[in-house]
């Protein structure tokens, strides 16, 4: 694993393995991806709900980028899923409102999709019966449905990337944590313009501990984003939460029971992750969720503590230290929340009652075995306020992207591409020389198009 590299990248999923493609197309650099695990997108990557979302539900002033990076990134993924014979099921989405209330947030985002660039027709606001029709298992006020809504696999797709990064010569390093070896020069550009990095084998992942040194490192760290962030001197007023979603999968006799994507408007708004869904999966399997049950740390997949008490108890002394958390603790809505969440997470009727708020037919025999859960870890800012955006931080020869979330997994492939136009203009890339033009190894990905969501 040692060696000189013109580009590190931290972290091998969907985001950062999309990074390290579009850096080896456009340049010629000796490029490296480490990564903890044992391969590409097995942690949030590929513990996601599969759906390739539309940006409908995305504020244009607020996110901008991430709504366009939603749209472009969708044809991208098609045409990868129909060249490499990936899952690809065009299943639609019902947003559904359950009373007058939350009607006018449906109004409020068929606006959002028509500015966002959604094609006209691509969504259509329906009344209770309309919704009834096309789903008689619905019960609802109204509904916005949106016809573009797909279902996929981010773990094949995710390898996909990393396979025509590989052949562009992207070196993978899997099994392996990665930190900067001295703080104090990851926060000033290190030795002789190179950060070097340290790696440790994760024990039993078969790989080989060691460092090595970068001319540029990219943090693409999911959960551990805003941790890596900090080594490099970066951040150190925000905080991060992490939250585990867990699911339901619907029993054989009963998966057909919607055939549709069903998502209800949040009855929180500030905490928009909570909405319940039933989903489609492309395999035809049916789940309900999620929740989000606070767990320690972004590995925390199992069990309230999700890891040892003395794990758990660090986590919670670092997450305390925090002035934005100590005041989000304080909220009382934040406490009645988690209250909620670990009533669900113990308790499978407590979920299913979420979900026949609009599917009143669902019982908690429907659902016979645990999903696949994930985590999210949105970032708390100082004053105690989830952060609503992607961060993007720059420090001397580093680039990072903190609080990247849903729907970040559908806007990878064109959001990575902004990341990459982003360090280029801020002239992170300089020490490598640009490729000439050429047909990229995967057809239908076009740099120029892709990059332009952020412009």
């Amino acid at each position: 694993m040692a060696g000189r590299y013109d580009v590190a990248i931290i972290g091998g999923g969907v985001l950062g393995t999309a990074v390290s493609y579009w850096i080896s197309e456009q340049y010629e650099a000796s490029v490296c991806v480490l990564e903890r695990e044992r391969d590409v997108a097995m942690r949030t990557s590929g513990r996601n709900t599969g759906v390739v979302h539309s940006p409908f539900y995305m504020d244009p002033d607020k996110k901008a980028v991430l709504a366009r990076a939603a749209l472009v990134s969708r044809g991208m993924w098609k045409s990868l899923c129909r060249a490499r014979g990936l899952p690809w099921s065009e299943v639609g989405t019902l947003e559904v409102a359950t009373d007058g209330r939350q009607a006018a947030v449906l109004e409020k985002y068929a606006g959002w999709a028509a500015r966002n660039g959604m094609p006209d027709g691509s969504v259509e606001l329906l009344d209770g019966a309309a919704v009834s029709r096309i789903e008689p298992a619905v019960r609802c006020h109204s509904a916005l449905r949106c016809m573009l809504d797909a279902s996929t696999d981010y773990a094949a797709l995710t390898r996909a990337v990393r396979d025509a990064a590989a052949a562009n010569g992207v070196r993978f390093f899997t099994g392996c944590t990665a930190e900067p070896a001295a703080p104090s020069d990851a926060a000033d550009g290190g030795a002789g313009g190179e950060h070097e990095i340290r790696t440790a084998a994760r024990a039993a992942a078969g790989a080989a501990g060691g460092s090595l040194r970068a001319r540029l490192v990219v943090n693409c760290a999911g959960g551990d984003s805003l941790a890596v962030a900090r080594r490099f001197g970066l951040a150190g007023g925000h905080a991060e939460l992490h939250f585990r979603g867990e699911y339901w999968t619907a029993g054989a006799a009963h998966a057909s029971t919607v055939g549709t994507n069903v998502y209800s408007v949040a009855r929180r708004p500030e905490f928009p992750f909570l909405d319940p869904h039933w989903i489609r999966r492309a395999d035809g399997r049916a789940e309900i969720g999620p929740n989000a049950v606070p767990v320690p740390g972004p590995d925390s997949y199992e069990g309230l503590a999700g890891g040892s008490p003395a794990a758990a108890a660090a986590a919670a002394l670092r997450a305390l230290s925090s002035r934005g958390v100590r005041r989000l603790l304080a909220s009382p809505s934040f406490i009645a929340l988690v209250s909620g969440e670990l009533l669900s997470s113990v308790s499978k009727s407590a979920m299913v009652s979420r979900v026949r708020r609009f599917i009143p037919s669902a019982r908690p025999s429907f659902f016979t075995a645990r999903g696949t859960s994930g985590i999210r870890s949105p970032v708390i800012s100082p004053d105690g306020a989830f952060v609503p955006d992607v961060m993007e931080l720059d420090g001397p020869s580093s680039f990072h992207i903190v609080n990247y979330n849903s729907p970040g997994a559908t806007g990878a492939p064109a959001y990575s591409a902004h990341a990459v136009g982003r360090m280029r203009r801020l002239g992170l890339l300089d020490h490598v020389r640009g490729r000439p033009g050429r047909p990229g190894r995967l057809q239908g990905w076009s740099f120029e198009d892709a990059a332009a969501v952020g412009q």
